[in-house]
């Protein structure tokens, strides 16, 4: 037994989303990284206001992971740099203090305002299907 089918619109539509996918990504790097930059700038201003941990604001980066169907950011202190070794105290503590920033709060300030701006992307690709 055999049959014939068509694909030629499956087809059409497969490869419309490998161009959709193709394109997509830097369009989501550039909105990633914006909203890295407003949690590092946020997670800075954290440590500015703290009296005792202030020169850790200098060191708050972020790294970019782009790469082949990726797009990634990391941010925090990077302890190379001056000030940067006293996160771990900042955030996690010791038996002696510390523990006083939050790790997670400028990653929730941010997380709606990133997603609305991802959520918009798709609109942009709809005449490649």
């Amino acid at each position: 037994m055999s049959f014939d089918m068509d694909i030629s619109e499956v087809s059409a539509v497969a490869n419309g989303l490998g161009r959709i996918a193709a394109r997509a990504l830097p369009d989501v790097d550039a909105v990633l990284k914006k909203g890295a930059q407003n949690i590092k700038e946020g997670m800075a201003a954290d440590a500015s206001a703290s009296q005792h941990f202030e020169p850790l604001a200098g060191s708050i980066t972020y790294d970019s992971r782009y790469g082949m169907g990726r797009a990634q950011y990391e941010i925090g202190p990077d302890k190379s740099l001056r000030g940067g070794a006293l996160g771990n105290i900042y955030y996690f503590g010791t038996s002696r203090g510390g523990g006083s920033g939050d790790l997670d709060k400028q990653l929730n300030l941010e997380a709606p305002r990133t997603l609305e701006f991802l959520e918009q992307l798709p609109g942009q690709w709809e005449d490649q299907l």
